[in-house]
């Protein structure tokens, strides 16, 4: 999972790096789908904006890139 430049901010700012860096997103997820984050008693909601499927010798992974805020359709 990646965080774009102001998913990044918003998340050193809230304490949730440490969450963040162990979230482990299904690949069901999709472009759009929002992620709630709670955290002491808080929650944030991020937007899942970009899946990415990278290939290589040593295999295949999913990278989903979150954006924050999640704006409305």
């Amino acid at each position: 999972m990646t965080l774009t430049g102001s998913a990044r901010i918003h998340a050193g700012k809230a304490g949730l790096e440490g969450v963040l860096g162990t979230l482990a997103l299904s690949p069901q997820c999709q472009t759009g789908d929002v992620v709630t984050v709670s955290a002491d008693g808080t929650s944030h909601d991020f937007a899942v904006l970009r899946r990415r499927w990278i290939v290589g010798a040593a295999g295949n992974r999913l990278e989903i890139t979150l954006d924050y805020p999640a704006r409305g359709r």
